[in-house]
């Protein structure tokens, strides 16, 4: 499949349609439930009042969880459309909520500018020194923490990903990584795991980092 991820969530189209195609469904519900549960826990840790910087900021789904929590969001994201969106859905935040267009391997915003930094949903589209490229990106934005999630690799979760092309269900991460490439990843963006949160270690290969600065 020709499907490039820095082009795609351009299309109005498609950032229209993005919640409502992934998060419609039972278990698209409950995968976004433990998500936003996740979320938050994770930055539990900054008190609140801290700005982080969500990046890719897609729709504003997850920064609406920090937002409700009690912290400012500073979205960044290659696409306008997808911006666009979470402008909407994050209105009544006012000034708590803002949002950039920036591309973080190309032209990553300059920083440290925030207390900590999120990015999900965005590095299993690429191969292993494109992950740490962007990652490296949005680490730089942070002064403090960075949370990341990723796809875990494994034999089990690589079995789960032939039955779902099998079964015909979305398909799975383009570039999971094993726990190897995980640490690879943080030092390479000069960061360190000091936590991890497993959504649904049976069902989902969605695993969620804590990480510090070096």
């Amino acid at each position: 499949m020709n499907w490039n991820p820095d082009e795609h969530y351009k299309n109005r189209a498609v950032a229209a349609d993005y919640d409502a195609s992934r998060f419609s469904s039972i278990s698209g519900r409950v995968f976004n439930f433990l998500e936003k549960r996740t979320v938050a826990k994770c930055f539990s840790r900054l008190p609140k009042g801290s700005t982080i910087a969500d990046a890719p900021c897609g729709t504003g789904r997850l920064a609406g969880v920090l937002l409700a929590a009690g912290y400012r969001v500073h979205g960044f994201d290659i696409s306008e459309a997808m911006l666009d969106v979470a402008r909407r859905r994050l209105d009544s935040y006012g000034e708590s909520f803002t949002c950039e267009v920036a591309d973080m391997k190309k032209h990553p915003p300059g920083g440290p500018m925030c207390d900590g930094a999120l990015c999900a949903r965005v590095l299993m589209h690429f191969p292993l020194d494109g992950q740490i490229e962007f990652l490296t990106g949005v680490a730089n934005l942070s002064r403090s923490i960075v949370v990341i999630n990723q796809s875990l690799d494994s034999g089990y979760q690589r079995f789960r990903r032939r039955l779902k092309r099998w079964l015909g269900n979305q398909p799975p991460a383009g570039f999971p990584i094993s726990n190897g490439d995980i640490r690879l990843l943080l030092e390479k963006s000069g960061l360190r795991e000091v936590g991890r949160h497993h959504l649904l270690p049976l069902v989902s290969e969605a695993v969620y980092i804590v990480a510090e600065k070096v």
